[in-house]
Formats: structure tokens, C-alpha cells, sequence
């Protein structure tokens, strides 16, 4: 009796096996390796922004001491100044991949967030199509657009969780009651890694407000609420805001999109991610491409759309222009579109006929791919080299050089990264805290070789300047007979002040015509 028992259960276990494994090895899933495989492609080179460096400091910083940073103690421009790691929890994510791999650590940690936002948009898509072919057709389609801004930072993050409200939204528009209840513990994670959570907010109300009446308009129309979702909806909203205040520094991250957002301009008007989407790049040649396709679309088939998806859709459009960092929002918001439409041609996928060992093949291929292609740590060093200041860093440690030192914008983590505390940058990539210290618009003006760039460096007190070779201040510098320059590689240079005589430095009367911050002359005072 127990043999005969034990037949039908373990046919049972391995008749759930082969499903498991029909759906590991399914034609959708060997789409989303696809994905996952062309990403590869492009971040296997680890692709890292000025920024990167800074973020990782932060967390070996809050690894190393247990607190967390309250003020600058990086820069001599604005050292002591209000300055808190707004991103913390993703920068001790960065810096914990770097102390257990290294450089290829960070690349494998950049590889995989970015892999994650290709499939939520994968995922986000086939929602809204219930078509694989489709939903992999946009995806792909978008994802020039979408790397644009795949480069390590926490933000990356942000954009997942972003995703993952999206889909829950539409989980719950679609009938599905609690797949609200994953939105507090994401917001809980996302307001400790990135300001984005603001993001998130806009879109659950957009949701709730679209759902408050029924409407039909030509090509819009909208579904309203139950009373039921109606409260659930606005209860999740609500335990949301209630997460804000849980983080290290209470409600101030919760406040630090509002300071991005309004009182910051000269990072607005000089920061290359906030100016206007550059059309010479070919990433934005797809997205306008795409863009003007949907409209042929939109006006050759009439297509129906609810009118909190293409709400959103023109939101996101306006600010990808208005602003480049917003190109990835139009990717996430437009892929599910474009999918939608073209599922329209596209046959729906048919378990029967799907080829499971060819697609196990081609599965296990591209995993073993990813191991033989995955760059070395020299390889990864080289890279990093062509981009930032390695061998000019090399050069400092070996030499020491007089008093304080200018430093281009993208050099300024690098060295706070390599260098810090002991050597204090000119500026790096928080843009907020020399803002706020009046030193952005100094850097500004002295990068840009201003008529007072050189009183600047003076009143600065500044001795030595590390820049890009070939940038205007140095061809001013290697003009000037009262600068030397010391060292000079393909990427960078490193000037001298031949005459260093503190008599000699140019006094100031207060004025901003003599383009010296208040936060300088408290420097300089010794305050």
C-alpha cells in the first residue's frame, strides 16, 4: 500500500518540475535573457558617473565609523558646511560591491540594476499587452534610450522601485486587491536610497485622480474607483507618507527633492543631465524617432489610451526634453505603450509550440557568456583611466604640492574617493553644497575663463590646479608666466603657481564684481 502510495507523489513532484522548468526555459523568459544579454553588452565596460566616486565614500564612510555624515569635511570651500548622504542606503550597497570585488564588483552590482530595469520595463510592458513578442519589442526599442542614464549611482535604484509602483498600480487596476500592500516597505526603502520616491507619489495620485469619475472622450476614457479600491488606493498612499520620516535624519530626506527641485539653479542651468536633451546623440534621435511614430500611430489607428497612461506619457515626453536625466522615465513610461500597439501584429504566445530545450540551450549559453566576457580587474583599471585622473592621482601621491589645489568638476570624486580627508577638493559632484557655499558659480566662472577666472584662483588661494589637459583654463594657465606645469597625461594636467606669495594675493572689498563668496572670505579669515 505504500508503494502504491508513493508512485502518485513522486509523479506528482516530477510533473511540477517540468513545469518549473517549462517556465524557466519558456520562450518569454529566453526574451527577457535577450534583454538582459544586450544590456550586458553595454555595461560590461562599468560605466560610472563623476559622481560614483563620492557615493562610494560615503558608504565606506558610514561602514567604517557607524554614523552617518551631518556636514562637508571633503573640500576647503565648504568644510563644514550642512551636508548629509541623502542616497546612504545605496551608497553602502556601492560600497560594500567594491569591498567585496573590487572594480568588477562595481560592475557586476551596475550589470544587475541595470539588468532589473530592463526587465520591470519587460515585465511593466507584457502587463499591459499579455503579449511577449510585444512587450520585448518595446522594451528593446527603448533601451538605447534607457541606458543613457545606466551609469552607477543609486538613482538606478530609484528606478526600479519606480517600476515596481507602476506595476503594482497596474496590477491593481487590473483587479488584482493587494498588490498595493508592496508599496510601503519599497517607499520605506526608496526614501532612504533616492529622492526619486517624489516619482512615485505623482503616479499613485495621477492613478487616484483619473479613478475618481467615469469618462469617455473620444480616444481617453478612464475607469472609476470602487469605493473599496477607492480607500485602499489612499490607504497605501497614506502608510507610504507615514515611511518618510523613518531614516537617519528623520523628515530631511523627504525635504530634499523640494531643494533640487527650487533652490538650486546654477546646478539646473550648468549640470549636463538637467539642460535640454542634446538631438546630435543618437540615443535621442530614437526617442524623438519613436516619439513621432507614435503620433503616425496614434493618428493612422485611433488608438484608445486611459488617461492616466498618456497623461504620463506627455509628462515624462515634456521633461525628457526640457531635462536629459528624464530620458530613462520616458523608456519606462513609453515601452508598455509601444508594446500595446505593437501586439496589434504580433501572434500571442502558444505554450504548445514553444521550443523549451532549444531555448534551455540558448539560456545556459548566454549565462556562460556572461562569465567568459566579464572584464578583468586590469581591464576594468585601464577603462577607468581613460575617464578619471588615476595616473595625475598617482603623481600627487608621489609629490607634494603647496597649499590648496583647483580641481575640475568630474575630477572632484575621483579624488575625494582616492584622496580624502587628508587632501580637500575644490568641488565635487554635490552640487547643493557649493551652491549653497557660493562656490559653483566661482568654479563656473573660472572653467569658463571669465575676465576674473585668474583673481578667482587668487583669492582663492589657490597654488596648483589639476584640469583636463586640453580645457580653456589650461591654455590660460600655460599662458601665464606665474604657472608651471608639472605633469601632463592624455586625460589630465597639473599646474603650479611659480610665485607663491600669500602677500601678493589680490584683497577683496566685498563686492560681487570681484566674484569672491562670503563663504571664502569666512575661509580665508579663518572662521
Amino acid at each position: 500500500m505504500a508503494t502504491k502510495t508513493m508512485i502518485p507523489v513522486q509523479e506528482q513532484a516530477q510533473s511540477v518540475f517540468r513545469r518549473v522548468l517549462r517556465k524557466c526555459f519558456s520562450f518569454p523568459v529566453l526574451m527577457g535573457a535577450v534583454l538582459v544579454a544586450t544590456n550586458f553588452a553595454i555595461e560590461k565596460s562599468l560605466r560610472v558617473d563623476p559622481d560614483t566616486w563620492w557615493h562610494i565614500k560615503y558608504g565606506e564612510s558610514i561602514f567604517n565609523t557607524g554614523h552617518w555624515p551631518t556636514v562637508d569635511t571633503w573640500s576647503f570651500t565648504a568644510h563644514g558646511m550642512p551636508s548629509i548622504p541623502y542616497e546612504w542606503g545605496g551608497e553602502v550597497l556601492t560600497a560594500l560591491a567594491y569591498r567585496l570585488g573590487g572594480l568588477q564588483g562595481l560592475d557586476i552590482l551596475l550589470i544587475a540594476l541595470t539588468s532589473m530595469i530592463v526587465l520591470l520595463i519587460y515585465y511593466f510592458a507584457w502587463l499591459r499587452c499579455h503579449n511577449p513578442e510585444a512587450a520585448f519589442t518595446g522594451t528593446i526599442l527603448l533601451l538605447p534610450v534607457a541606458a543613457m542614464s545606466f551609469t552607477l549611482r543609486p538613482q538606478l535604484l530609484g528606478y526600479c522601485f519606480l517600476l515596481i509602483t507602476l506595476i503594482c498600480l497596474e496590477q491593481f487596476r487590473q483587479g488584482q486587491r493587494n498588490a498595493l500592500w508592496v508599496l510601503p516597505p519599497v517607499f520605506l526603502l526608496w526614501v532612504n536610497i533616492h529622492g526619486s520616491f517624489v516619482l512615485g507619489f505623482m503616479v499613485m495620485g495621477l492613478y487616484w485622480v483619473t479613478g475618481l469619475a467615469e469618462y469617455s472622450w473620444g480616444d481617453l476614457h478612464t475607469h472609476r474607483w470602487t469605493r473599496g479600491e477607492r480607500i485602499r488606493l489612499e490607504l497605501a498612499a497614506l502608510i507610504c507618507a507615514l515611511t518618510l520620516p523613518i531614516t537617519p535624519y528623520g523628515t530631511r530626506l523627504a525635504m530634499v527633492p523640494l531643494t533640487y527641485a527650487f533652490s538650486l539653479p546654477g546646478n539646473m542651468a550648468h549640470i549636463q543631465e538637467w539642460q535640454p536633451l542634446n538631438i546630435v546623440l543618437w540615443e535621442a534621435k530614437v526617442l524623438l524617432i519613436l516619439f513621432l511614430a507614435f503620433i503616425v500611430a496614434q493618428i493612422a489607428f485611433r488608438l484608445h489610451h486611459r488617461l492616466e497612461v498618456l497623461a504620463l506619457f506627455l509628462l515624462v515626453t515634456y521633461l525628457a526634453f526640457v531635462h536629459s536625466r528624464f530620458a530613462i522615465i520616458y523608456a519606462i513610461i513609453f515601452a508598455p505603450m509601444a508594446a500595446v500597439i505593437l501586439a496589434r501584429w504580433m501572434r500571442a504566445y502558444n505554450p504548445k509550440i514553444d521550443k523549451y530545450a532549444i531555448n534551455a540551450v540558448l539560456i545556459l549559453g548566454a549565462l556562460g557568456a556572461f562569465a567568459w566576457y566579464m572584464p578583468s580587474q586590469a581591464a576594468l583599471q585601464e577603462h577607468i583611466a581613460s575617464e578619471y585622473p588615476v595616473r595625475a592621482v598617482r603623481y600627487l601621491r608621489n609629490h607634494t604640492l603647496p597649499g590648496r589645489m583647483f580641481n575640475e568638476y568630474a575630477f572632484g570624486g575621483y579624488l575625494v574617493w582616492t584622496r580624502a580627508p587628508g587632501h580637500k577638493v575644490f568641488i565635487d559632484g554635490r552640487g547643493d553644497v557649493y551652491e549653497r557655499a557660493g562656490v559653483f558659480s566661482d568654479y563656473i566662472d573660472v572653467i569658463n575663463v571669465k575676465p576674473d577666472a585668474l583673481a578667482l584662483l587668487h583669492s582663492y588661494q589657490i597654488n596648483s590646479c589639476l584640469i583636463y589637459q586640453n580645457s580653456p583654463i589650461a591654455t590660460l594657465l600655460a599662458a601665464s608666466p606665474k604657472w608651471k606645469r608639472v605633469y601632463k597625461d592624455e586625460l589630465a594636467a597639473i599646474f603650479v603657481r611659480e610665485q607663491n606669495d600669500t602677500r601678493a594675493e589680490i584683497r577683496t572689498t566685498g563686492t560681487a564684481a570681484e566674484g569672491k563668496s562670503v563663504r571664502t572670505r569666512m575661509l580665508d579669515s579663518g572662521l
